[in-house]
């Protein structure tokens, strides 16, 4: 009696066991997440790498600088140029007070001697000279005038010059596109580069999903933005949060890291997990458990 009382408990146990494995679909996964990769804008040579494998990066934080030599001695010429026509353009600047002054005193001289003119009181040579004199006054203010003008082009110029070499030195300083973790680094110092060389690739730590794949018959039970545990090994027993962020567009067959015998036969679909938070304990390539309830 005591021996049917018992298989008769046992039996209700597993009942309430397979029962509550109903109400939860768990899969295996593995973390991934997306790569930002550095690459070069411009041809250089590695002047310094700001950042070691393995080390946590902010966004905006510099990793990369190429040497700036050329760059600096360009900028330092036009520096150089801008000092220059910055003088003569004072110089030029004292010069018309003088001139235009000059130009007004011949002018009252050539209104003078044409009303005395009228009058017979000067010759007609005295006022040609007069008149000369006022075309020289004001030949020399039109050509300051001019020269100013060029000065000012001149800076322009040399402003534009300046903006390129700038554009140019920001394609020579290049900063992490995201806050992450830096998996892999693929030049040194004093190496030469091309435009669209790869320099290090940074994992975005605020992308980490885990891959899982579900059985066709259970798929239906899952929808986009259903909360899951995560579960690490090693972690004794504890559970971490993500949703379901995707679904894959087409069923496929089980990927390499499920090895059951059966489920390699089955049709899985693939579904994206987003982990919400303790982003610092997953890494990539890291085998997880995923758990969906019903």
């Amino acid at each position: 009696m005591m021996i049917k009382t018992a298989a008769l408990i046992f039996m209700i146990v597993g009942l309430f066991a397979c029962a509550g494995n109903k109400r939860e679909i768990r899969a295996p996964g593995v973390v991934d997440g997306e790569i930002a990769t550095i690459k070069a804008l411009t041809a250089g040579t590695l002047e310094r790498l700001l950042a070691e494998e393995g080390q946590a990066v902010k966004k905006g934080q510099r990793l990369v600088e190429l040497e700036r030599d050329k760059l600096r001695n360009a900028l330092e010429a036009l520096a150089l140029g801008e000092m220059e026509i910055a003088n003569n353009e004072a110089r030029a600047r004292e010069k018309r007070p003088l001139l235009a002054a000059n130009q007004a005193y011949w002018q009252k001289q050539v209104q003078r001697f044409e009303r005395l003119k009228e009058n017979r009181s000067v010759s007609g040579d005295q006022l040609e000279r007069s008149r000369l004199q006022l075309r020289e006054a004001q030949t020399a203010l039109l050509e300051l005038e001019r020269s100013l003008a060029a000065l000012r082009i001149q800076l322009e110029r040399i402003a534009n010059q300046r903006r390129a070499l700038e554009l140019n030195e920001a394609d020579l300083l290049l900063d992490s596109p995201v806050s992450g973790v830096v998996l892999e680094t693929f030049i040194g110092p004093g190496e030469t580069v091309l435009p669209g060389a790869p320099l290090a690739d940074i994992l975005d730590l605020s992308s980490l999903f885990v891959d899982v794949f579900i059985e066709e018959r259970e798929i239906a039970a899952l929808k986009i933005g259903q909360q899951a545990a995560i579960f690490v090994d090693g972690m004794d027993g504890r559970s971490f949060a993500g949703r379901i962020a995707a679904f894959g567009r087409k069923a496929e067959f089980s990927p390499k890291y499920i090895v059951a015998e059966k489920e390699r036969q089955a049709l899985l679909y693939q579904v994206k997990v987003r982990i919400d938070r303790d982003l610092d304990v997953f890494k990539v390539g890291q085998p997880v458990t995923v758990v969906f309830s019903r």
